[in-house]
């Protein structure tokens, strides 16, 4: 059953900021309003700390870096 969403948020973007958030969204496969939604819900489901991991890795994305996950150590 879909969500039913009776309220309005209006935000103001400059061209650059609406491609971008254009572009993001369609790199997930999603619509602009979609991807927000998901990130808030993403977001607030995080502690600061994972958060800032978040952003961090997802900047480092941007730069060309490939984020891979460690391994875990095995205990001596």
């Amino acid at each position: 059953m879909p969500i039913e969403r009776k309220n309005s948020f209006h935000l103001l973007l400059s061209d650059d900021e609406l491609a971008l958030l254009r572009m993001l969204a369609e790199r997930e496969g999603l619509s602009a309003a979609d991807y927000l939604r998901t990130m808030l819900r993403r977001f607030a489901g995080m502690t600061p700390h994972q958060a800032m991991g978040l952003r961090i890795a997802d900047a480092m994305r941007t730069l060309g870096y490939e984020i891979v996950a460690a391994k875990p150590r095995k205990k001596k």
